[in-house]
């Protein structure tokens, strides 16, 4: 098939219909996976348009923010050849990393929300994503707290979902896809856990020993 014809067919596998913005968070099987054929076809078509063989390599980008301080780690086969670069102004729950790039004339800026219940209800995480046109590199940076993240003028919002605990596609660039693991604010940590079931275990010795003396 013609280089045009190919080109043609992918730009029509990209176009679904509403806007991914303002899915809720995903009630269906599929939404993660429809995210994650987007994403691969974009990726497949800026090989064609570009003539940049991939070679399949697609790298995924996992930030877990399931701990105290969010970390990143990337994903692949075979295993990338390179990591992350964290940025000194990482602290705290703000993660600030770049990743190689392939030099584009086309510079990009985008962002995805992670919301606590429902798409546009309480903000709980962002994810922006930086490349500067003819930069060797694209600048990433994740927050828990989004007001440390402030948008710069012409970022575009790629998808807002509702947290849910594992890995989530939230956008992608070259050879990355990016995936979100967040918590629900509706799911107890650990250590809550923990509290809880001392004080159970408590009342419950208590109640025993009533019993006994009774």
């Amino acid at each position: 098939m013609p280089v045009g014809m190919r080109n043609a067919a992918l730009v029509s596998a990209l176009t679904v219909p509403g806007r991914l913005r303002n899915h809720p968070g995903g009630k269906n099987m599929t939404t993660y996976a429809k995210l994650r054929i987007i994403g691969l076809l974009a990726l497949a078509l800026v090989g064609l348009v570009s003539g940049v063989g991939w070679a399949g390599a697609v790298i995924e980008v996992r930030i877990d923010d399931l701990t105290d301080t969010p970390g990143v780690t990337l994903f692949s086969f075979p295993t990338p050849a390179f990591s992350p670069t964290i940025l000194p102004d990482t602290a705290g729950e703000f993660l600030h990393f770049t990743l190689p790039a392939s030099p584009s004339s086309l510079g990009t800026i985008f962002y995805s929300d992670l919301f606590e219940d429902v798409v546009g209800g309480t903000l709980s995480d962002r994810l922006l994503v930086i490349y500067a046109a003819n930069s060797s590199t694209v600048d990433v940076r994740f927050a828990s707290d989004p007001a440390s993240i402030i948008l710069p003028p012409g970022a575009s919002n790629f998808v807002n979902r509702v947290e849910d605990g594992t890995f989530q596609f939230l956008g992608p660039f070259q050879i990355y896809i990016f995936e979100v693991k967040s918590d629900r604010s509706d799911v107890p940590a650990p250590a809550t856990l923990f509290l809880l079931g001392s004080g159970l275990a408590a009342l419950g010795g208590a109640a025993w020993r009533r019993c006994r003396r009774a």
